[in-house]
């Protein structure tokens, strides 16, 4: 594919409503589909809408290739023309702002955990999706069996679109190290931290210029699959081996002071980065794609990228997942990602086409969306095998040499999670990936110990309006202080009395009404 053919639309396109349109290929005037007041479920087969439509859709992403058959396939089988708004930067503070000024698109994205979808929802600015299900049919079947969706509904009722799993290549925040760094020096790889702090420290002896471990832009990030695996966990987080499963705000309990003292010892021995607060995520790459970092805990599918950069440096150069360690607590645990994104996709409650807007989007949930945007156009892209979808050797040999074959792709097609998918398959992540990256997929299950990152469940009004005040006080003195014991700036024989200063400010509370809104929705 050219890649000098690719469009990009620029943020400060100019907002249009749905609109009736003139289809450009056959000059054929169109009359706007009226809007009625009793949903109307699309016949079987039938397309989104009666008549062609333009939707603008605002959707945050750095790039994607407009000219894409996928487009023209979508308008094929809905009726529906897609005129994309990308935002390159800054998309959540351009959200807000529309959100702010009720100045939405016909269809836009909001993040998952954001309070701007609840206000959003709550002021009317959003159409209500559950009056109008019976438009719905894809995901009205999928929300029967996937409860975990309802926990974003707002006052009862569904808002949103959200975008869903239907099949992922597992990944995880895992503990990834240069393996032939511990063949070469004849280590056996860490089964505890004890261990991983022995193996770094003698990374840091043979190679002295390196930087054994980093991490990327705060100490949050660091912290949240360390602290879960070594026992504790960051901030308010669902611990499913507390009595059956309860949520506990971490560094208000003694279990995370032992996370503070081995990240703060990693410091002052020079074994984590100096820099590992302030690093970009691709700084935080730079270093460990040249050699110069050895050991990090975060996404393990990065290590792949890292393996080929590495190769022309060292040909034996390679990352590889750890099993997960066994902390002081006698457990083996860590985060995989969540099934589902469950980021939103909204509907301008100003539109005068509900119906034919929600049958559109329902559409991408059906067998029939859910397989093109994963793979493209049939016979354009891909082709069918025993009744399976498999990529064209063509589009294959297209991105193999690249450095991701696999995002690359997805640009290119307009396909999968960062473009248009809203029922992700990650099958053909398989198909272009590398083989290690299948290998660690077998690692990451719940029999090896990893635990799926949970969904926070919905809130009252009440609970929503005094989690607020609440957390912007604790999270904030968190933020704050973590950093500080990290790189020794306050001692860790503070922390008996940071936590409890967090107490002081509502930690507890903030855990009480987590739970107290989990087993309500337990109940339902």
């Amino acid at each position: 594919m050219n890649k000098q053919g690719k469009v990009l639309l620029s943020s400060m396109a100019l907002m249009l409503t749905i609109t009736a349109c003139s289809d450009s290929s056959s000059k054929q005037t169109v009359k706007e589909v009226p809007s009625t007041s009793t949903p109307k479920p699309a016949a079987a087969g039938s397309k989104a809408s009666d008549v062609p439509l333009t939707v603008k859709i605002l959707k945050g992403s750095s790039n994607i290739n407009l000219q894409a058959p996928l487009f023209d396939y979508i308008f094929e089988k809905t009726n529906v023309k897609i005129q994309l708004e990308l935002v390159t930067t800054n998309f959540e503070q351009k959200a807000q702002t529309i959100i702010a000024t009720n100045s939405l698109p016909d269809i836009m994205e909001v993040a998952y955990g954001k309070q701007m979808y609840v206000d959003g929802a709550k002021n009317g600015l959003f159409l209500p999706i559950s009056d109008y299900m019976s438009d719905a049919p894809n995901l009205a079947k999928i929300m029967k069996e996937n409860k975990e969706i309802a926990k974003n509904n707002i006052d009862g009722k569904i808002y949103s679109f959200p975008k869903l799993g239907a099949w992922k290549l597992q990944l995880a925040q895992g503990a990834m190290i240069r393996y032939d760094l511990l063949e070469e020096l004849g280590l056996e790889a860490p089964k505890t931290f004890d261990d991983l702090y022995k193996v770094l420290k003698k990374f840091k002896e043979k190679y002295p210029n390196s930087i054994p471990y980093t991490g990327r832009e705060n100490a949050f990030n660091l912290l949240k699959p360390l602290a879960f695996a070594m026992g504790s966990g960051n901030r308010i987080y669902y611990d499913p081996n507390i009595e059956g499963g309860k949520y506990v705000y971490g560094q208000a309990h003694p279990e995370f002071k032992p996370v503070l003292e081995f990240m703060s010892k990693l410091f002052k021995e020079k074994l984590l980065d100096p820099d590992y607060a302030v690093n970009t995520a691709d700084a935080m790459k730079e270093k460990l794609a040249s050699g110069r970092s050895l050991f990090y805990y975060d996404n393990n599918s990065f290590g792949v990228n890292f393996n080929e950069a590495l190769k022309p440096i060292n040909p034996k150069a390679r990352f590889e997942l750890l099993p997960l360690m066994k902390n002081d607590r006698g457990q083996t645990r860590g985060w995989m990602y969540k099934k589902d994104w469950m980021h939103n996709i909204v509907i301008s409650s100003k539109t005068k086409n509900p119906h034919e807007l929600v049958r559109f989007l329902d559409w991408f949930y059906g067998e029939e969306g859910t397989r093109a945007t994963a793979y493209g156009v049939e016979g354009v892209n891909y082709k069918m095998e025993n009744g399976k979808p498999v990529i064209l050797d063509s589009v294959l040999q297209e991105y193999a040499q690249m450095k991701d074959p696999f995002r690359n792709m997805q640009t290119d097609l307009a396909t999968g999670f960062e473009q248009l998918a809203l029922n992700v398959d990650e099958h053909p992540m398989v198909e272009t990936s590398a083989p290690e990256l299948v290998k660690w997929k077998d690692m990451i299950t719940t029999e090896k110990g990893y635990v799926y990152e949970v969904v926070a469940p919905p809130f009252t009004n009440d609970e929503l309006s005094r989690l607020k005040t609440l957390q912007s006080k604790v999270d904030t003195l968190v933020d704050q202080e973590m950093d500080k014991f990290i790189i020794g700036v306050r001692p860790v024989s503070d922390f008996d009395k940071f936590s409890q200063q967090l107490i002081d400010s509502g930690a507890l509370e903030i855990e009480k009404i987590y739970n107290e809104a989990n087993q309500r929705y337990l109940k339902q």
